[in-house]
């Protein structure tokens, strides 16, 4: 498998933490005393601080996500030198969408004239991407009709994430995660390569699956378990218990990477995370041994642009010069779900 093009585009409008701190102010003001609200805020500034929060960008008013997914899209068919007729499967890997039914897929192999292209979805909260990458490499490997593939992601889930009137200062613990989301379209073209050395390993802690929720009104019917401390679901409200999660994910990606001689025993040019907090990702880094200079943090850049996150920030690196033809890539990643991940290959031009 090689990454023939890879693109991203950001929204116009900027989200900073004096945007959000003024919001939860004035929002929260209506509902709690202003010592409650003070709390909030002071916790808030603290937070942002430890994950290194600092700008994320939203969509504008006249903005649509399917013109950005486009165009990041077109913006990666081109950089790979290939017509819309030469990509053969196309798999969307995002949790942002519009419908439940058809596969978001369709529109993409509609809008970018990808006719050869036989399309479908895959989802797995923020490690959609990765998951379509290892679904992808499979049909390049096995040979036969597919041999070039296109994975978009489309995150543009702040609206199910942004709210500022708390009613309770213990609404922060799930509350917090939401306002660090950023948007963001990418485009990723695969193709086949026989110097494939592509390895990937996932890991699964299902029993976790209530940490970070987006529910529909039926979910408790097969959730299977309570939320955490008995919280209310809304539906289509982003509730995510950030200081649980990064603890449980970060301590099981640690140990999977140390229990993994496949990868910890290699030499790597270019290192990357999942942004929910560069914190975070710098605690991993340096539990697990790695060089700190081998990483590529955008928390600060672009926010937790959840499934588009680690093609963003290769599409980023790629662009700065840092990630170049020869590159050995390693991915360390912990999504909701719970599961952790790792994943490398060489990236080749």
């Amino acid at each position: 498998m090689r990454v023939a093009g890879i693109s991203h585009i950001l929204p116009s409008r900027a989200i900073t933490n004096d945007d959000v701190i003024a919001a939860l102010r004035c929002e929260s003001g209506r509902h709690l005393p202003s010592g409650d609200v003070e709390t909030l805020v002071a916790m808030t500034k603290s937070a942002f601080e430890r994950a290194g929060t600092a700008i994320r960008y939203q969509l504008a008013e006249t903005e649509k996500p399917y013109e950005l997914c486009r165009a990041a899209g077109q913006a990666a068919l081109e950089q790979a030198g290939l017509a819309p007729g030469d990509v053969d499967l196309i798999i969307y890997a995002s949790i942002g969408r519009g419908f439940i039914e058809p596969a978001t897929a369709n529109v993409f192999q509609d809008l970018l004239g990808l006719r050869n292209a036989t399309c479908f979805d895959v989802i797995d909260a923020c490690a959609s991407w990765l998951r379509a990458i290892e679904v992808a490499n499979t049909y390049l490997a096995a040979g036969g009709r597919y041999r070039t593939a296109m994975i978009i992601t489309g995150e543009f889930i702040s609206r199910y994430a942004y709210r500022y009137g708390l009613r309770s200062v213990e609404e922060f613990e799930h509350w917090f995660p939401g306002v660090t989301v950023g948007e963001a379209a990418t485009a990723t073209v695969l193709v086949r390569d026989e110097a494939d050395d592509f390895v990937c390993d996932f890991r699964t802690w299902g029993e976790k699956r209530a940490l970070c929720l987006i529910p529909f009104e039926n979910c408790a019917d097969y959730l299977g378990m309570p939320t955490p401390n008995d919280s209310a679901l809304v539906p289509l409200r982003f509730a995510s218990f950030g200081g649980q999660i990064l603890r449980f994910g970060s301590l099981k990606l640690v140990s999977h990477f140390r229990e993994a001689d496949d990868f910890n025993r290699r030499s790597y040019d270019m290192i990357f995370g999942h942004p929910a907090s560069d914190g975070i990702c710098a605690t991993i880094g340096r539990r697990c041994g790695l060089d700190f200079g081998k990483f590529q943090f955008t928390h600060h850049l672009y926010g937790n642009t959840a499934s588009s996150s680690v093609p963003l920030a290769m599409s980023t690196a790629r662009d700065s010069g840092r990630l170049g033809d020869g590159s050995r890539v390693l991915i360390l990643f912990a999504s909701a779900g719970l599961s952790t991940v790792l994943m490398r290959f060489t990236w080749r031009t």
